[in-house]
């Protein structure tokens, strides 16, 4: 197996990767870091196979310079409007011998996580995962690992998640273009969970939401495991229009000024702070308050804060979640936007994801912008030492104990899958 996981995150603005080496030990440290622009996608859609194609080979060769290593493959992930998700349900009768109770194996597991599947899919989507969130075992509810349980019916709560199979072959179809092999498509969020959130996050129930360019996606996680999958139409690239519009500037102009003078809580602001606006078609530059900028960002931030509350909603019913609101992406650079999310979901459990410290020569992963990135090397890490492990036949009590991990499910559900 290969001593290298190249993680590969494909969004509306920019292109980002991640190059993750194992070590002697089996862990696995971060060498290799490569960010470039992305053309050719719009609302994380692909819309132009050969400029994708040629900012990812781009971005895995500045990756490649920095670690030394030449990639052949990767894994990559996918989210925005092409993915749907469903919770759905699954019941089998324990396999066993006569009419005995019998005791509950990896084999009746798996059967039953497979009848969950049996929905009536559109023929134009493909399941990505399929995560358990609970099973019963002969009604007793609530049971993460029901693995060595003796019962005779067994039922597996799930959350199936569905991807456009075109928007797929695209994604595929770009990378192979560009020379590399795909080892696997995750989910953006369900990656950039394996980065950022901590198991008390996971179980008490937390909120990620990745600001990308495009698009906004979120994750609902309670007990381990997801329970609402959505994504929102505007990202922080309509933050930008914005202030190109308001001001009568042009997108590149107004993204810089974005990036150097931004803010999206006004409250952050000096009393009086000035920002150059440069002149246009003949007009001398002009000098406006800072806060101008930071309201146009905060109306915009707040806009979609606003509708990511209702659709969850909406779509669960859900009142109270224990854990954090988790901000990952680009959009998560952006100054406020945690106190603003502390304002509209009316709680200060709110942070920014900074994917944790794996160690290595470079530094530059460690900002939510690559949480999805390097979330596809940390869960296909632990791909990888369960194929081990279940290979060498080393599975014990601890490692079976594992189940409410959304790692480990993880890790189960990518196996199935790739």
């Amino acid at each position: 197996m290969s001593d290298i996981i190249v993680g590969l995150d494909i969004g509306t603005c920019f292109i980002r990767t991640v190059i993750g080496e194992f070590t002697e030990n089996d862990t696995i440290q971060i060498i290799g870091v490569g960010k470039t622009a992305s053309p050719g996608l719009r609302n994380g859609t692909i819309v132009n196979i050969e400029a994708v194609m040629q900012a990812v080979k781009k971005a895995i060769e500045d990756a490649e310079m920095v670690s030394g290593y030449e990639v052949q493959a990767c894994v990559t992930a996918i989210g925005g409007g092409q993915i749907e998700s469903w919770d759905s349900k699954g019941v089998v009768v324990v396999s066993g011998k006569g009419n005995e109770t019998r005791e509950i194996n990896e084999s009746d597991m798996a059967r039953v996580i497979e009848v969950s599947k049996a929905l009536s899919i559109p023929p134009d989507r493909q399941i990505l995962h399929v995560v358990p969130r609970s099973y019963i075992v002969d009604g007793q509810q609530g049971i993460k690992d029901p693995k060595n349980m003796l019962g005779v019916r067994l039922e597996a709560e799930t959350h199936l998640v569905t991807a456009s199979s075109t928007s797929i072959k695209n994604l595929q179809k770009c990378i192979d273009r560009a020379g590399y092999r795909v080892d696997g498509v995750t989910l953006k969020t369900l990656a950039a969970t394996q980065a950022v959130m901590t198991d008390d996050e996971l179980d008490l129930g937390s909120i990620l939401i990745d600001m990308g360019g495009g698009t906004t996606d979120v994750l609902v996680l309670l007990d381990g495991a997801p329970v609402c999958t959505l994504s929102i139409p505007v990202g922080s690239s309509y933050v930008t229009n914005d202030i190109a519009i308001v001001k009568g500037i042009p997108f590149d102009t107004a993204e810089r000024i974005k990036l150097k003078s931004g803010c999206c809580w006004e409250p952050l602001l000096e009393e009086y702070e000035e920002v150059i606006i440069p002149g246009v078609g003949g007009r001398g530059p002009e000098a406006i308050p800072r806060t101008e900028i930071c309201q146009i960002a905060q109306e915009r931030v707040a806009e979609i804060f606003n509708m990511i509350r209702a659709e969850i909603v909406r779509k669960t019913s859900l009142t109270q979640l224990s854990g954090n609101v988790v901000l990952t992406g680009g959009g998560a650079l952006l100054p406020g936007v945690a106190e603003l999310a502390q304002y509209i979901f009316k709680t200060s459990a709110v942070r920014i994801g900074i994917p944790s410290n794996l160690g290595g020569i470079v530094e530059e992963y460690r900002t939510p912008e690559f949480a999805t990135a390097v979330g596809l090397v940390v869960s296909n890490t632990a791909l990888r030492r369960h194929i081990d492990t279940k290979h060498s036949n080393k599975y014990n009590e601890q490692e079976s104990r594992k189940g409410n991990h959304l790692g480990s499910k993880l890790a189960r559900i990518l196996n199935e899958f790739f």
